[in-house]
């Protein structure tokens, strides 16, 4: 599958384009009605974060890979130096529904990653 890439604005309601572009990647690449939902959940939640603590443009990319679906998002440039954080909830539902996830800052780029393989049923 090819990568798809999606810019936005750094503010919360251009989020819904980023939920709908995981929904509609993942539900392509085979995921059902429960995991497509996690993947928006989780999308929404860490990209939320992002933005939150420096608003910034906001990049995702959506690559499936060997039955796993990676997400990356990154804010443009913009001197953020501390990892955002999330809550104690966002934190246990992100933790609950993915596989891999990451979430922190490096060279003034805030970022995230996510990870959650494809599951039959």
């Amino acid at each position: 599958m090819d990568i798809v890439r999606l810019t936005v604005p750094g503010s919360p309601e251009y989020l819904r384009l980023a939920r709908l572009a995981t929904a509609d990647v993942a539900a392509r690449a085979g995921f059902d009605y429960e995991q497509v939902e996690d993947l928006r959940t989780a999308v929404d939640e860490l990209a939320f974060a992002l933005l939150r603590s420096e608003p910034s443009t906001l990049t995702l990319e959506l690559e499936l890979q060997d039955l796993e679906l990676e997400i990356r998002g990154q804010t443009a440039p913009n001197g953020v130096d501390e990892a955002p954080g999330l809550s104690s909830l966002a934190q246990a539902i992100v933790g609950a529904v993915l596989d891999h996830s990451e979430l922190g800052a490096r060279d003034g780029v805030g970022y995230f990653v996510l990870r959650k393989k494809l599951r039959m049923r």
